[in-house]
This record gives C-alpha cells, sequence and structure tokens, in this order.
C-alpha cells in the first residue's frame, strides 16, 4: 500500500518501525534482497560449486548470517529436484526472523550462533561441504575477514566450498530519470552513511579483492566475478535501501538531548522524507554489481 512520506511531527522509528511487533518489516526486506540478489545473480549454487557436488548424494549445507532462511529454502528445493539428500543448517545472532519449524522444509534447521565466537561448538567443526555468506559486510571491521573466513574454514570438510556473494557496498550510484530532478538529498544520506562507516571502521573497499583475501587464508579454486544488477531492478534497490536507511533514526539522538549533534533524529527524518520524494520522481540508488567469490579448502 502506497504512502506518503513520514513528517517528523508525527513519525518517531524509536517506537514505530523498531517495536517487536514490526519485526515482520525486516523479515520481508530479507525476501526482498534475496529476490534481488538470485534476479542478478541466476544461481543458488555457483557454478563452480555446483560442478564439485554433481553426483553427490548427501550435502551438508551450512548458512551463515541467514536472517529469514530464504536462501536454504530455495536450495532445498533447487537440491530436492536432483534427488540430493541435505541436512541445511541455518546460524544467525538474531532468530527473530526464524520462521516457526512447521513452515520450513524438513531439511532446513534455525539455530541462534554468533558464528564469530570461538570456540565454536565441537559437532560443527569439519561438518559442511558448502558454507554459504551473503549480505555480511557491515559486520566486517577494519577490512579484517580473517574472523569470518577463519570460522568458514573451520566449518568445512576438507574439500568443501564458501560460496560468498555481496553487494558492491564501496559504491553507490544516484542516478535521476531526467536532469531537473533532484538527487540531494539521496547523495546526502550516502555520504553521512560513509563518514559514520569509516569512522567505526567499517569500510569496503576489500570487496574488490576477495579473491586475494580467500587466497591468502588458505583458499584453492578461487573464482570471483561482479555481476551488474538489472535495470529493472534499480527501484527495487532503492526500496530495499530504503527500508535500511528508515531504521537507522534510532540511532541518531533527539534534539531535545542533544541540541547541538550533527544530525538529530528529528533531521534523519526529514532528511529521509525529502530523499523518499526524490524517489517518488524516479530516482534509483544502487550499488552497481553484486560480487561473488567462491574457494575449497584445501584437502
Amino acid at each position: 500500500m502506497a504512502s506518503s512520506a513520514p513528517e517528523s511531527s508525527n513519525y518517531d522509528p524509536s517506537t514505530f518501525w523498531v517495536a517487536p511487533a514490526r519485526n515482520f518489516r525486516t523479515s520481508a526486506r530479507l525476501h526482498l534482497q534475496h529476490l534481488l540478489f538470485q534476479n542478478t545473480i541466476n544461481f543458488v549454487l555457483e557454478p563452480h560449486v555446483q560442478a564439485a557436488v554433481e553426483g553427490a548424494k548427501e550435502l551438508r549445507v551450512a548458512d551463515l548470517g541467514c536472517g529469514n532462511g530464504i536462501w536454504l529454502s530455495d536450495l532445498d528445493g533447487y537440491l530436492s529436484k536432483k534427488g540430493v539428500s541435505a541436512k541445511l543448517d541455518g546460524y544467525d545472532v538474531n532468530p527473530i526472523n526464524f520462521p516457526a519449524p512447521p513452515f520450513l522444509p524438513e531439511t532446513v534447521t534455525l539455530n541462534k550462533l554468533n558464528v564469530f565466537t570461538k570456540p565454536l561448538p565441537e559437532e560443527l567443526i569439519g561438518a559442511y561441504d558448502i558454507v554459504h555468506v551473503r549480505a555480511l559486510v557491515s559486520v566486517i571491521l577494519n577490512s579484517d575477514l580473517t574472523p569470518l573466513l577463519s570460522t568458514a574454514l573451520a566449518l568445512l570438510k576438507p574439500g568443501g566450498w564458501l560460496q560468498w556473494e555481496e553487494s558492491r557496498a564501496d559504491t553507490y550510484f544516484v542516478e535521476a530519470p531526467s536532469p531537473e530532478v533532484s538527487t540531494n538529498s539521496l547523495n546526502t544520506i550516502i555520504q553521512i552513511l560513509h563518514a559514520g562507516g569509516k569512522a567505526r571502521g567499517v569500510e569496503f573497499e576489500f570487496l574488490g579483492e576477495l579473491d586475494r583475501h580467500l587466497k591468502e587464508h588458505g583458499f584453492e579454486d578461487v573464482h570471483m566475478q561482479g555481476i551488474e544488477t538489472r535495470k529493472q531492478d534499480k527501484k527495487a534497490w532503492t526500496e530495499d535501501y530504503l527500508m535500511v536507511w528508515e531504521e537507522l533514526a534510532v540511532h541518531f539522538p533527539p534534539k531535545a538531548t542533544a541540541p547541538g549533534a550533527p544530525m538529530t533524529r528529528e533531521s534523519w527524518v526529514d532528511l529521509f522524507a525529502k530523499a523518499v520524494g526524490e524517489t517518488e520522481k524516479g530516482v534509483v540508488a544502487h550499488q552497481g554489481k553484486v560480487v561473488t567469490v567462491v574457494g575449497r579448502k584445501a584437502n
């Protein structure tokens, strides 16, 4: 249902979108994000991974940061058509978006787990043929991939494969349908996010060299590609980002408690409303490509 952009006078994200009753909204965004990734890459298992497991009768797969388990559910359908018996395990630090077990494929189990916690549960070490990662770039601090890649290596069997997909978070493109349409507010949001991420040690230049990082951590048969997003998906990518940005308001201080802050909650809401107005005039914001990288753990 369409609605007008919210005004700061009657809209407080701290009590509205982040209320527990509205966690469905985050899950809905994850469904959209999954659709957009799949529209772009056009595979569930990357071709090198698929070739490596072709003919397997049994597979065990882990999805790290699984969200609502949508990728695993898709994988279940893909493998079942090939007659593969599978045990598909999803792990996420926040289980709020997990579907109830009766509404998951029988092969899929979702578990609460911080995959960066060491030591990992003993029963998971060396247990998986495939470890899948998607859209975890925001939890990588100071471009240090060791925590994530060491976890993947620990979970994989010898000869098992890591499959990792990310949007190019190091780049943003804001495009107007015609020169007279303003993009000022969207560009301002992106500048704020870039500066805030840099201050927190969240930078994404390493995305252009994921293949090198995998090789340096001992992965073999590494393959990387960047795949252009489709122009017909640009509006949906924009809406996916808008849903994330809207929820950021709660992280800014209210004007009443921090009147001198460079960005208050109220000013963020106003800026966001203007950005939504730009998108309603046809402006899109996107990251251009999805990057995929795969690598095999040594035997």
